[in-house]
């Protein structure tokens, strides 16, 4: 048995519409693994539980997991938005969403966020979110921090999700990749840049969590 086959046995047990897409992840897409799964998702639900968002956004929604996951702990009224670029996705994912229990807390868009982002209201204004999660392309999670935190009301939370990049953002044979133009180093330095930049900003505080691929949840000052 595996560490996470373990934790996962004794964790709260997946909801069987959840481990239903978890299936259909595996066998009919590529990269199944960048949906967020049972250990993580479980770990996001018991976070929405806490921080009781009344507006929730996710940049990256891929399959849907981790909105669903999400969108189950809301409370009544409270609002989930999520963003995909990728107009392919919307084939597999959209029926996900749209039939599962939580649909009418969820908000799926095929669009860019950060063309969206722009003209919302900022914090202070009429809209300011209580929750953002970040799983998307990895080589702009700096330009997607920025964005989203002026419409972050202090104390919200932001989290971002595969900050440990497999070990490579604090392992010293990996430099080599660092300095590349391929597809991977990219998303290696994107994902240091922002690494780097939490660590040090005065607007944020910050911990990073080694569950899964690196977890690092934010909460913005006051």
């Amino acid at each position: 048995m595996s560490l996470d086959d373990y934790i996962e046995s004794h964790i709260e047990p997946e909801h069987p519409y959840l481990h239903a897409l978890w299936r259909a992840t595996h066998l009919h897409l590529n990269y199944p693994r960048m949906a967020s799964g049972h250990l993580q998702g479980q770990l996001l639900r018991m976070l929405v539980q806490m921080i009781r968002p009344r507006l929730v956004l996710e940049i990256g929604t891929f399959t849907g997991y981790s909105a669903l996951v999400m969108a189950s702990a809301l409370e009544p009224g409270a609002m989930l938005h999520t963003f995909e670029i990728n107009d392919e996705q919307e084939d597999f994912t959209r029926p996900w969403i749209e039939n599962s229990p939580w649909a009418d807390k969820i908000a799926f868009h095929v669009a860019d966020v950060l063309k969206t982002l722009s003209p919302l209201p900022r914090e202070g204004e009429n809209l300011a979110f209580d929750m953002v999660f970040i799983d998307a392309d990895k080589r702009h999670y700096v330009d997607y921090f920025e964005a989203v935190l002026p419409h972050v009301r202090p104390g919200g939370f932001i989290l971002a999700d595969n900050t440990l990049w497999g070990g490579q953002v604090y392992d010293a044979s990996s430099s080599a990749a660092q300095s590349g133009e391929n597809a991977k180093s990219s998303q290696l330095n994107g994902i240091m840049a922002f690494n780097d930049l939490v660590a040090t900003d005065p607007r944020v505080e910050v911990v990073i969590l080694p569950i899964r691929d690196g977890l690092t949840l934010l909460r913005k000052k006051p």
